[in-house]
């Protein structure tokens, strides 16, 4: 989820060379929530609250 490559183009894109440590540590919680809602939703499939869900 997290590219090093792509926060240091981003970075770039934007004028902020050199800062790619601070965008990390803002992007960081973000993606640990986003893979605790997909591990959520993957835990729920498995079970019958969204079993529904796959085919």
């Amino acid at each position: 989820m997290i590219s090093p490559q792509n926060l240091t183009i981003a970075c770039a894109a934007v004028g902020l060379a050199g800062k790619e440590g601070d965008l990390l540590r803002k992007v960081l919680p973000w993606s640990l929530g986003l893979l605790l809602v997909m591990c959520l939703i993957v835990v729920g499939q498995s079970t019958a609250v969204l079993g529904w869900m796959l085919p």
